[in-house]
């Protein structure tokens, strides 16, 4: 039975099973692979492959730079590192050259129907400069997760933003804030919003393990932060707020899952203010293990500067774990805000302090959002419904004259 061929182009998917690179990207192209031949280009790795097979899909790795092992992709992202080494901006050239060569060998060797970018920097723009340049044949779908959109707020990137989204055929965007923003910045055609999905059976209250507070040493209160450790996240703000919530509460414990450039700059911070034996640096850990740190957390704080529709709040929601994240569009947008939700104002510690304090203090706020929070997940996140919301889309997309 013929199956129409797609391409997803991306700039971070997972190096090894478990791996939180693009974990979301693999989850998706994995559940289209029965309706459709699903191909990945993503960037090189030290000791990557340039071809492997992996759970039946196809993947093919193109160099970053010259220097094989000089990476601009993984980690804190494209977007962070470009923002945090102004140097990395000399990669980007021939990232794009070794992406778009690749992109048109696979193109044409294979006669792929669709290309669906993950990112509209830098990947959709590559894939329609790929189309002007070889006169290829195929269609293109973009997804915006939200740095690739909400960064790169200059000419050049602005000028990238613009090439892309005029010469796209289908955009889809992870939450209606973003849909806003695009519509804004000039996008007249129809917008898609489609958020990532998860597996709402691995991130279930269920995986509740009060063993793994005993093994991160806390004998209180479990404060949970998961994500990138940059200065977009809010991190410096929920470090600063541990001493009121320790002045209530002396046994809590915030617990950060995550590696960054600030990382050691977090931990000095901490030092300083003599919350260091309050707080517990986890680094990265494979994505199967995360279930058990949401599920088992008492609160998930995500004190966010920006963001698109984080993965990461999904986790929490789907586990039942009560979530306070900032009075940013994405949330403050949210059609069901109150519901999932409690919304601090961003960059300010004296608030997450408050209500980290109050909702710790009232114990039944704890326990009666679980089951409506979980309920939230598998009626709208779980990727069964997220899957064929996509399926749907690229068939549209064939279709398209």
């Amino acid at each position: 039975m013929y199956k129409p061929k797609v391409l997803v182009l991306t700039s971070s998917y997972p190096k090894f099973p478990g791996d939180v690179n693009g974990n979301f990207v693999f989850e998706l192209a994995i559940r289209l692979k029965n309706d459709f031949e699903i191909f990945v280009i993503a960037p090189a790795y030290k000791d990557s492959l340039p071809f492997e097979i992996s759970d039946g899909i196809r993947i093919y790795r193109h160099r970053q730079f010259l220097i094989k092992n000089v990476e601009l992709a993984y980690g804190i992202g494209i977007y962070e590192n470009l923002k945090g080494n102004k140097l990395k901006y000399f990669i980007l050239p021939f990232y794009f050259f070794f992406q778009l060569l690749l992109i048109r060998k696979l193109i044409k060797k294979e006669k792929i129907n669709i290309v669906h970018a993950h990112w509209l920097i830098p990947n959709a723009f590559i894939a329609v400069i790929c189309r002007k340049i070889f006169k290829v044949d195929f269609k293109i779908i973009s997804t915006i997760h939200g740095s690739d959109f909400l960064g790169f707020n200059n000419r050049i990137g602005n000028f990238f933003k613009k090439i892309a989204l005029n010469n796209i055929d289908l955009l889809t965007v992870v939450s209606n804030a973003l849909k806003d923003k695009v519509s804004e910045f000039g996008y007249k055609s129809d917008i898609y919003v489609y958020s990532m999905g998860l597996d709402t059976n691995l991130f279930s209250p269920a995986k509740r393990d009060n063993s793994l507070k005993d093994k991160l040493g806390i004998k209180g209160p479990f404060l949970l932060f998961v994500g990138i450790i940059v200065e977009q996240k809010g991190i410096r703000y929920l470090i600063k707020s541990m001493p009121k919530v320790i002045e209530v509460f002396p046994d809590a414990k915030l617990v950060i899952v995550g590696e960054g450039n600030l990382k050691n700059e977090m931990i000095e911070f901490a030092d300083k203010l003599n919350v260091s034996n309050n707080l517990h640096f986890t680094g990265i850990l494979p994505h199967d293990e995360l279930p058990q740190y949401f599920a088992t957390a008492d609160l998930f704080i995500l004190p966010s500067f920006s963001e698109g529709w984080p993965v990461v709040v999904m986790e929490a929601l789907s586990s039942g774990t009560p979530t306070i994240v900032t009075n940013i569009p994405v949330f403050e947008k949210h059609e069901q805000k109150k519901r999932l939700f409690t919304i601090v104002p961003v960059g300010n510690s004296e608030f997450i302090a408050k209500e980290i304090i109050k909702m710790l203090t009232k114990k039944k706020i704890l326990l009666s959002p679980q089951n409506d929070l979980r309920t939230y997940a598998k009626e709208n996140l779980d990727w069964v419904i997220i899957s064929n919301k996509y399926k749907n889309i690229i068939r549209i997309c064939i279709e398209k004259k």
